[in-house]
């Protein structure tokens, strides 16, 4: 990562209520929390994230931990740098699918399965 290069924040204050293709939503879109941002300059350890490329620093700006990737928790802002494309869809498809997934683990009656389950979950 360098100066210059483009990253991602949540804001949960973005509200979209149109996905990608323009179709109207009922609720808020998920992906659209994720607004674009851009590493503006550097201190020995944290990068500074601003609105634009090339501006120069203010008040607004947030000061983002180089080794985690993390900053101070503001109102809406969840703490986390997101740095690619990859991060957000991954952090989208958790958000559409976890509680899918705690339904149908819930509804699972096999031994087997919950096993399995169990073992995947322990191995951290």
């Amino acid at each position: 990562m360098q100066v210059g290069d483009k990253v991602w924040i949540f804001d949960g204050n973005q509200r979209v209520y149109t996905d990608d293709k323009g179709n109207k939503l009922d609720s808020c879109w998920y992906r659209g929390y994720f607004v674009e941002r851009y590493i503006i300059g550097e201190t020995k350890v944290s990068w500074i994230i601003g609105y634009r490329k090339g501006s120069t620093p203010d008040n607004r700006d947030i000061k983002v931990n180089k080794k985690t990737l993390t900053y101070a928790r503001q109102s809406a802002l969840n703490g986390s740098l997101y740095i690619s494309e990859e991060e957000i869809e991954q952090d989208c498809w958790k958000h559409d699918n976890q509680y899918l997934l705690t339904e149908k683990v819930r509804k699972c009656d096999d031994y087997n399965k919950l096993k399995e389950i169990e073992s995947i979950l322990n191995r951290d």
